[in-house]
């Protein structure tokens, strides 16, 4: 039978262990990579409602963001987090017209991330991006609320890229 000093020296350790682990956690959460639960229909059919996804937000600190990365970032109208596509950077002209086409300074933009069969059609929008400003929209064109209805973010809001899906078990993988 173990004596009260080698049973107070136990459970010494695995309350060390488990604060380590605990603040390995946290400072994982706050700095690197962070869960995240999809809010809106936004990004169908790439991302779904309740999908559960991997925020990678060390990424960008590294990386510049890519045309085409699914960025999450501070709402500027609400107060919650949101998803989108990175569209447009600083500098350059977006229009959009309303055969679904987008223009970035007069050159047609390649969606492979979107379904062969999408059919969208735009207003008539021009958009100058502006000095540390990102233009962003949904996958789900006629059922997103992104930058063509509160104009381009600003990158201080950006906190990361979705990285992974790890639910639904069904949904499980990299996003395109």
């Amino acid at each position: 039978m173990k004596n009260k000093k080698n049973i107070f020296k136990e459970f010494l350790g695995y309350l060390i262990i488990a604060i380590i682990a605990a603040l390995f956690s946290v400072t994982l959460r706050i700095f690197i990579i962070e869960p995240f639960i999809v809010p809106t229909p936004s990004m169908t059919p790439t991302l779904l409602v309740g999908d559960k996804v991997i925020v990678n937000k060390l990424e960008y600190k590294i990386h510049p963001i890519k045309r085409g990365d699914i960025v999450v970032f501070h709402s500027p109208v609400e107060k919650k987090d949101l998803v989108k596509r990175a569209i447009a950077f600083e500098g350059e002209e977006i229009a959009l017209n309303k055969n679904g086409e987008i223009f970035i300074d007069g050159k047609k933009l390649n969606e492979p991330y979107l379904p062969k069969d999408i059919i969208t059609s735009y207003e008539d929008q021009k958009f100058e991006i502006g000095k540390n400003q990102l233009f962003v929209m949904g996958d789900n064109r006629d059922n997103s609320a992104d930058s063509r209805v509160f104009g381009p973010i600003s990158l201080d809001r950006i906190f990361g890229k979705v990285i992974f899906i790890y639910g639904p078990i069904s949904r499980i993988g990299k996003p395109i």
